[in-house]
């Protein structure tokens, strides 16, 4: 009798791949793993120029931050503020991306990672609370997923300031959320579906408490098992089925309770308990059983805001490790000036650029309805990894200084700079939005879907889908032992981008050739080896960083910037060091640690010479510091040319 075969995924792997979203992927990273450089998804694209109304909302919420949000208020404090919320309101904060037909602003993706970005530089609370209604929220769910009528009800209610947030995570269910025990039972009257009660606890849901029983915001989405039963959110991960649902907070049933963290103090986050709350069935997202998967559909997109906002916490990094380095002197210079220091300047510098270029990009590509699932995930990777790294190099700049606080600092007349409170509020950009760990896997099983989908015809011996199979690993495999298009193609006269986007093509192609050997070795066994599934996930991301660099240097617009060359090769070079480690004893130093090379680019960056890296920020001002003039001048200055607040 032959031996019943075992199922390639199971348990919870085979949930995951059940719910998997089957449309093909064509953006830029997966074509990596196959050894494709689609080039022509860049090379259509160019920088998009602020719409008229981002302007208007930019200049706006440039007044609003300078007039009334103080960080280490709110840090202090752990409140954003009445004043705050309803002026936000005022200005149209809360409507950012809805259309205009619904009261919105309408805001493209590229425009709405402006506002991010100026967010970001200032105040990690308030970044937070817009960016997660905003982005995460309900509107996005709402305008993606919703039906007409849904969209006329709840969308002038958004855009005219109901707090909103998504609420996903349980106890029990952070990234395998198919073990949610949140449950919604089928409310019937007369035979017909009339609404559901829900039941469960939330856990870290965004804008939804303002205090304890006291709820910010006025709708969350929450996602929900849907059974008949309580008892039946225990049955097997295979069967079931989850909705998302519009649920009012002032249902009864709904209370609330706000936790304390140890960074980004101002965040109004915390449990949300449901107890038999009635959701009317017009409320519900989609059909049942879609609701998991659709709704996260829209966090896509939605994850791109926090690149967006790193960037201009980055651009921060650099304004401040700036001022320090110029005026710190130490052994007759300033610190700016040994290599050592101007080392970790010039690496925030060219990261500045890398992340502007992944901003840009994927905001165009959003626009343009391109496929950015696997493209979001990275670019949150790369941001927060480089922010995390960037506030940790700031905060060696500023040695002992960087561990006191503002108020300290401020109390023995030092520059009160809020290294401290960046530290804190960096840490958490790599666990929220998906940890890092857990998006890097999923990149990696996404992007080597076509490998396992044609794999199993060949593990589960099914001819016909062998036949089908074959042409997909030949051209793979010719595509990875090519090596005749470097020489041929090699041009007469090389440029910085040409020579680099070679080596992007060349470890595409590795890439490739090693993705096809690994799932051959290993198959069903693949999605439990997780750290060689991130080796080759992170040679991905990086190939994907350094292309988005290499595009965006070639625009003419950022050509022209003094110092922009030399720092797309100080940052190639980096990447390059992790496919090619320097050996340690090595007196041949790579570019990006060659100290004649750093102490030139390190000493133009504190002449000011690359201060067009953090064009679109508030640059921080030491309020009741003797420096406060020089700088409050700066930021009037930034401020040119935008209309005051109506």
């Amino acid at each position: 009798m032959m031996a019943r075969k075992k199922p390639f995924f199971q348990g919870s792997l085979a949930v995951a791949e059940a719910s998997r979203d089957r449309t093909p992927y064509s953006g830029f990273l997966a074509g990596l793993f196959e050894g494709v450089v689609r080039r022509d998804l860049f090379r259509s694209q160019t920088i998009p120029q602020a719409g008229k109304a981002a302007k208007d909302f930019l200049g706006h919420l440039r007044l609003l931050l300078i007039e009334k949000v103080d960080p280490e208020s709110i840090d202090r404090e752990g409140e954003v503020g009445e004043d705050v919320l309803t002026a936000l309101k005022d200005i149209g904060a809360f409507g950012l991306k809805i259309p205009t037909i619904y009261g919105g602003l309408g805001l493209t993706q590229s425009d709405y990672h402006r506002v991010a970005t100026l967010l970001g530089s200032h105040d990690a609370a308030t970044t937070v609370l817009i960016s997660a209604h905003n982005s995460i929220g309900a509107a996005e769910p709402v305008k993606l997923i919703g039906n007409l009528e849904q969209q006329q009800r709840l969308l002038p209610r958004l855009a005219r300031g109901d707090i909103s947030g998504f609420a996903l995570t349980e106890k029990g269910a952070g990234c395998d959320i198919w073990d949610l025990r949140t449950y919604a039972i089928p409310v019937r009257e007369h035979g017909a579906l009339v609404g559901y009660r829900l039941t469960g606890e939330k856990l870290y849901t965004t804008n939804a408490p303002r205090r304890d029983n006291e709820f910010l915001a006025s709708l969350l989405v929450v996602i929900a098992q849907i059974v008949q039963e309580p008892r039946e959110i225990a049955r097997p991960k295979p069967e079931r089925r989850f909705g998302a649902f519009v649920v009012d907070t002032r249902t009864p049933g709904c209370r609330c309770t706000r936790l304390r963290y140890m960074g980004v103090r101002g965040i109004y986050n915390g449990a949300v308990q449901l107890n038999e709350v009635f959701v009317p069935v017009a409320d519900r997202l989609g059909e049942e059983g879609e609701g998991l998967r659709r709704a996260l559909e829209s966090l896509t997109v939605g994850r791109l805001t926090l690149p967006a906002a790193c960037l201009g916490n980055l651009k921060q990094c650099l304004w401040l490790a700036r001022q320090r380095a110029q005026e710190r002197i130490q052994y007759d210079r300033p610190i700016g000036e040994h290599t050592d220091i101007g080392a970790k300047i010039v690496r925030i510098a060219s990261r500045v650029l890398a992340l502007e270029a992944l901003v840009t990009i994927t905001g165009t590509w959003a626009d343009s309805k391109v496929d950015v699932r696997l493209e979001s995930a990275a670019a949150k990777i790369l941001a927060t990894e480089w922010l995390l790294e960037s506030v940790l190099d700031l905060f060696r700049i500023y040695g002992g200084r960087g561990f006191e606080t503002s108020e300290s600092l401020r109390l023995h007349g030092d520059v009160p700079a809020p290294i401290e409170r960046m530290v804190r509020d960096a840490l958490i950009n790599v666990i929220w939005e998906g940890t890092n760990g857990i998006l890097t896997l999923w990149i990696g099983r996404e992007g080597l879907a076509e490998y396992v989908s044609h794999g199993k015809a060949f593990l589960e011996f099914q001819i016909s889908e062998m036949v089908q199979a074959l042409p997909f690993f030949a051209k793979v495999t010719g595509r990875s032992l090519n090596r005749l298009p470097m020489i041929k193609g090699w041009p007469a006269a090389a440029t910085p981008e040409s020579v680099w986007e070679w080596f992007v093509t060349k470890k595409a192609r590795e890439l490739a050739q090693k993705s096809l050997w690994v799932t051959a070795r290993h198959r069903q066994g693949l999605a439990r080896k997780q750290l060689l599934m991130t080796r080759l996930v992170k040679a991905g991301v990086q190939l994907f960083g350094t292309e988005a660099l290499l595009w965006y240097a070639s625009q003419q617009a950022v050509r022209d910037h003094v110092l922009a060359d030399e720092l797309l090769e100080h940052f190639c070079s980096q990447v390059k060091e992790g496919f090619h480690p320097t050996p340690l004893l090595s007196l041949r130093q790579p570019l990006w640690q060659d100290d004649s090379r750093v102490f030139h680019l390190a000493r133009n960056i504190l002449a000011g010479k690359a201060e067009w890296l953090e064009e679109g920020i508030l640059a921080w001002s030491p309020v009741g510091h003797s420096g406060e003039g020089r700088l409050m001048s700066t930021m009037r200055e930034q401020m040119a040319g935008f209309p005051t607040k109506h």
